[in-house]
């Protein structure tokens, strides 16, 4: 078996295996939602994402034929949290998941840099993404593909910790 990552647009065929993938992926975070019906909110959030009408494009990464990878981007912050009262003007990433099974083959470092290649064809040098402060592994992962904190947007309140990183190419 080869471990040659394909990254591919998503078709709607792939929903479902999209869904499946980011809730495993994101399974491991899901004591650190408290109240707990935060976690039920992420998972609805989650299960609507692939039909969200906002998303400019929705990657899937392929190894033999099987998608093991997913990631999202939006053309602007306010595309990506069309509640929130962000004013960022450039492409903005959400909902990376990686099939845990598939982890440490670089398919999340090939999801991001199809981001940074479809920014570069909308012509912006820079993209940005949230994540939770709980979320360990993908704070890892953002910095050592070169993302940094951009505190202008970062927050913190009672439901935790919301890092905004930004890349520049």
């Amino acid at each position: 078996m080869t471990t040659a990552v394909t990254i591919h647009p998503a078709t709607e065929a792939d929903h479902e295996e999209i869904v499946d993938i980011l809730i495993e992926s994101y399974s491991e975070y899901r004591d650190t939602f408290q109240p707990q019906e935060q976690w039920e909110n992420y998972l609805k959030d989650i299960r609507e994402s692939p039909t969200n009408p906002y998303i400019k494009q929705l990657w899937i990464a392929k190894i033999d034929n099987q998608i093991v990878g997913t990631v999202q981007l939006f053309e602007t912050a306010h595309k990506a949290y069309p509640t929130f009262e962000l004013s960022i003007d450039y492409p903005f990433i959400r909902l990376l998941g990686v099939d845990p099974k598939w982890r440490g083959h670089g398919i999340a470092r090939e999801l991001l840099q199809q981001c940074v290649e479809s920014a570069k064809d909308m012509g912006k040098n820079t993209v940005y993404l949230y994540t939770g402060g709980q979320m360990v592994n993908a704070i890892r992962l953002y910095e050592r593909f070169g993302f940094v904190e951009d505190p202008e947007f970062s927050s913190e309140s009672s439901g935790g910790k919301a890092i905004c990183y930004r890349y520049d190419s």
